[in-house]
């Protein structure tokens, strides 16, 4: 009976954060969140992302990844832009690499593009529309269990400074180019293959007529 009480209690106390933090977010103000109230007031920050998002995470594990995923799907299937910088895959003991190696293939598939800026980075940040800044001590792509801390701030300039710090403006240029040049050639492929497709259909348009009046031929002299 004691423990029912307990996990009441517990339950009661994450709600009233959660609540707390919502209505902080509401605000615009500069708020912490832990490690419960941040994954429900970041996600809601995605979903209302109007172009771009940006998540700065050294670790990735298949737990978060597949958390998180649903969430990403949603963005792409809306055109919003996201980018993941996080630890090359052969900094991972070498019994989970392929996991890690599905997990972030899943996110590129759907059109997510991934950066591996180096093995030491360690800073933990997300950025939306470059208007909202997450910063703290959470990896976003792996948490788990443990007590962490996050700062949301809404504020451009603190977004944009954060950028300049990591040197993220060149590498999503970066990215956007390489989008681009797909499209571009993704759209240049279809465009041939229509026009393969056009003349197939003209030489088949062309030759049931021709065929069909052979065989009339053949079987008029056939007959007489």
């Amino acid at each position: 009976m004691y423990s029912q009480v307990q996990s009441f209690r517990q339950y009661l106390s994450r709600r009233e954060s959660i609540i707390n933090s919502e209505k902080l977010q509401g605000s615009g103000a500069s708020s912490l969140f832990n490690e419960n109230t941040f994954y429900p007031a970041i996600i809601k920050d995605m979903l209302t992302a109007k172009r771009e998002v940006i998540i700065y995470s050294p670790f990735v594990a298949k737990f978060r990844t597949d958390f998180l995923k649903p969430t990403i799907e949603k963005l792409r299937e809306r055109n919003i832009e996201v980018f993941i910088f996080t630890r090359p895959v052969e900094e991972y003991d070498n019994i989970i690499q392929p996991q890690i190696e599905c997990a972030l293939k899943r996110f590129e598939d759907i059109g997510v593009c991934v950066f591996y800026p180096g093995r030491y980075i360690h800073e933990k940040v997300a950025i939306i529309d470059r208007e909202i800044l997450w910063e703290g001590s959470l990896n976003i792509l792996s948490h788990r269990t443990s007590n962490e801390m996050m700062r949301r701030t809404s504020n451009g300039d603190s977004a944009m400074q954060v950028m300049h710090y990591l040197s993220l403006n060149r590498r999503l240029a970066e990215g956007y180019k390489e989008k681009y040049e797909k499209m571009y050639r993704s759209l240049i492929n279809n465009s041939k293959r229509n026009l393969k497709l056009k003349r197939k259909l003209f030489l088949l348009g062309m030759a049931v007529p021709t065929a069909t009046w052979l065989l009339i031929l053949i079987l008029y002299f056939i007959r007489f």
